[in-house]
């Protein structure tokens, strides 16, 4: 199986690029083949992947405009197994339930509504600026492991509908 990692972020070390590795260690842990790429670098074509997995930070409210770039200039990966994930202030336990789940659910909508393609699973990770913290770490590292169970299961059920079609044209 292979990931391919879209991302980006305005600092080169930043909260975004180091869970995109995270997660990019939790699959390869698990036997997926990994490849991380920012939209201003030349990436692989994502056609060539079982799952894309789309990162972005927040900054005053809107996702990276080199991100939702790359998703257009892909048609909006149709086709494709998509998880998106962004990285925000908003999503930290310290801000009331109600009001961080109405923002990280509007942050997550503007870079969803330009992927065309299936969507399988989204997160929204807290930002930082100097330190991450175990606990943000930990918790890149496991939605890692349930992208690779949910690639896992879309996979078994793909190759089974191919043997399915294949036996009844037989």
């Amino acid at each position: 199986m292979r990931a391919l990692i879209i991302h980006d972020s305005k600092r080169e070390a930043g909260a975004t690029h180091a869970i995109a590795e995270c997660i990019a260690n939790a699959l390869r842990e698990d036997g997926v083949e990994a490849t991380l790429c920012r939209p201003k670098d030349p990436c692989p074509n994502p056609r060539n992947f079982d799952l894309i997995v789309v990162g972005t930070p927040i900054y005053y409210e809107r996702p990276m405009r080199s991100v939702l770039e790359f998703i257009d200039r892909s048609d909006g990966l149709g086709g494709l197994k998509v998880a998106v994930f962004i990285t925000c202030f908003a999503a930290s336990k310290k801000i009331p339930a109600p009001i961080r789940n109405a923002v990280i659910g509007r942050y997550l909508n503007s870079v969803l509504k330009h992927v065309k393609g299936e969507v399988v699973a989204s997160k929204a990770f807290k930002g930082w600026l100097r330190d991450p913290g175990p606990s943000v770490l930990k918790e890149c590292a496991e939605w890692g492991k349930t992208l690779v169970k949910i690639a896992q299961k879309l996979s078994a059920l793909t190759s089974r509908g191919s043997r399915d079609e294949e036996l009844s044209y037989a």
